[in-house]
């Protein structure tokens, strides 16, 4: 007998694990550095690692409170929207496969990113929250680092002095498994400080490629006024949140794409549901003596604008 996803939701979520993805047999040929470097504006300090069992805990006692595991009396599909449960679930489920092209480039692993978890998760959330049915992912435009670095929100429009606006909730970052490797993803999470006491420059010191990723990171950010955020590869899952003074950051240990107990689904259905306030998510924690940091008062100099030769920049290579 195999089930609908929204037969036990709960135990779909927990027991669906992303398929393997197909990845192109060579290395495709790209510029790997981000066009982040260090900046004065910038009032990020430190990064603080969250707890792989207290994290996973949390996650697992937050599924089975908001998750049930009696029948929603739905189809996995919406016969309307035509949103639905795309992470097939053998032998218990009935959600078929889907065929997608080898991920050869960074807008083919969107495809699969797109299609598989986010779908998922999208027609998970508003399932739970029917309220939230105006809110679903959105992919931004294009930005210099186009080949190798996307950035999706879950977001919706809203009216405000009689303009439309876009309301961010979480932002997920996506770089292919090629460029930004499973050490580049442990050394970005793990606990740093960006206080540098070196006598070299500010703009002038050699950075790392997750320092790169960072600096990225809390442009796009602060940039949507949206602190929390997920990192993927698809291979490899990372989710962190910016604290309210935008001072630090908190960050999960790295996930596999396979990972179980929690699951990725589980996690980014945390995360997401976290991000939005909703009932029983994860809290923000404070940071001592760290000012408030509206995104419409920073300030940069000539030089934190200055476009810079990419032949000067550091490669996308290497560790601290």
């Amino acid at each position: 007998m195999t089930w609908r996803a929204p037969d036990n939701l709960r135990f779909y979520i927990q027991e669906a694990r992303l398929v393997s993805i197909n990845l192109s047999s060579y290395q495709p040929s790209v510029d790997a550095a981000l066009h982040a470097l260090p900046r004065r504006y910038r009032k990020l300090r430190a990064i603080h690692p969250l707890q792989l069992a207290l994290f996973n805990e949390y996650c697992q006692d937050w599924t089975d409170d908001f998750v049930p595991c009696v029948s929603l009396g739905e189809e996995d599909e919406d016969k309307e929207t035509g949103e639905r449960f795309t992470v097939p679930c053998p032998p218990f489920y009935q959600v078929p496969s889907i065929s997608l092209a080898r991920a050869d480039s960074l807008k083919r692993l969107f495809t699969w990113i797109d299609l598989l978890p986010l779908e998922t998760v999208r027609r998970a959330v508003h399932l739970l929250y029917p309220e939230t049915k105006a809110w679903s992912f959105a992919s931004d435009a294009d930005d210099p680092d186009h080949t190798i670095f996307k950035c999706i929100s879950w977001s919706q429009l809203v009216d405000h002095d009689d303009e439309r606006h876009c309301r961010s909730a979480m932002n997920i970052f996506i770089q292919p498994p090629w460029v930004l490797s499973v050490r580049d993803l442990e050394l970005f999470g793990k606990r740093q400080s960006f206080c540098g006491s070196s006598s070299m420059p500010w703009h002038e010191r050699p950075t790392t490629p997750h320092e790169r990723l960072w600096y990225k990171l809390w442009d796009c950010c602060i940039a949507r006024s949206c602190p929390w955020f997920v990192v993927s590869t698809y291979t490899h899952w990372v989710f962190g949140v910016f604290s309210n003074g935008w001072t630090a950051a908190f960050v999960s240990p790295v996930y596999s794409h396979d990972s179980h107990d929690p699951s990725v689904l589980q996690l980014l259905l945390f995360w997401l549901c976290s991000a939005m306030g909703l009932p029983g998510g994860w809290a923000v924690p404070e940071v001592r003596i760290e000012p408030a940091y509206p995104s419409h008062h920073l300030t940069a100099l000539v030089s934190d604008l200055a476009v810079t030769d990419k032949s000067t920049l550091t490669p996308w290579a290497g560790d601290d």
